[in-house]
């Protein structure tokens, strides 16, 4: 039994430095893109779920995407608790669990449409990054937007 509580550990703190990793390289790629786009606020790249503002702005040069992107982020997370930790009917949960997951699908395309943007801004490699990103559940994203990071705007 103690095997099995140490591999479920284990593996916790994988996924733990695969998301922190993760999100660090996201972080970094963005803000640096963002000094490049001469945003007002690069920082805030750095904060979980507003960071989508950072992304909609470099994609679409528009405050109104930012503001979607982080909404739908925002509201991603919040249905998500909702439903893992509010006890309600069966009904109203199942009904918050479809909504949650609806959010989840329009967010992830939105964003796939937003990396794709960027990468066509900053990259000759747009369709094979677009196509790995989506093949690879947007894993690879984070370290797309790093690896561009330093690339000149075509």
């Amino acid at each position: 039994m103690s095997i099995i509580i140490a591999l479920v550990v284990i593996l916790y703190l994988v996924f733990f430095a695969f998301g922190f990793i993760s999100y660090a390289f996201n972080s970094y790629g963005l803000y640096e893109l963002a000094k490049k786009e001469s945003e007002k606020s690069p920082a805030l790249a750095w904060i979980p779920y507003i960071n989508k503002y950072t992304l909609g702005r470099i994609a679409f040069k528009s405050n109104v995407q930012g503001i979607i992107l982080t909404a739908l982020g925002i509201i991603s997370i919040v249905l998500s608790i909702i439903v893992l930790f509010i006890k309600t009917t069966k009904t109203v949960l199942l009904e918050l669990a479809i909504a949650s997951i609806a959010i989840s699908a329009v967010l992830t395309i939105y964003t796939f449409i937003a990396r794709y943007k960027i990468y066509k801004k900053y990259s000759k490699s747009t369709v094979l990054m677009t196509i790995l990103d989506i093949v690879s559940c947007g894993i690879l994203g984070p370290f797309f937007i790093f690896a561009i990071r330093n690339n000149e705007k075509k």
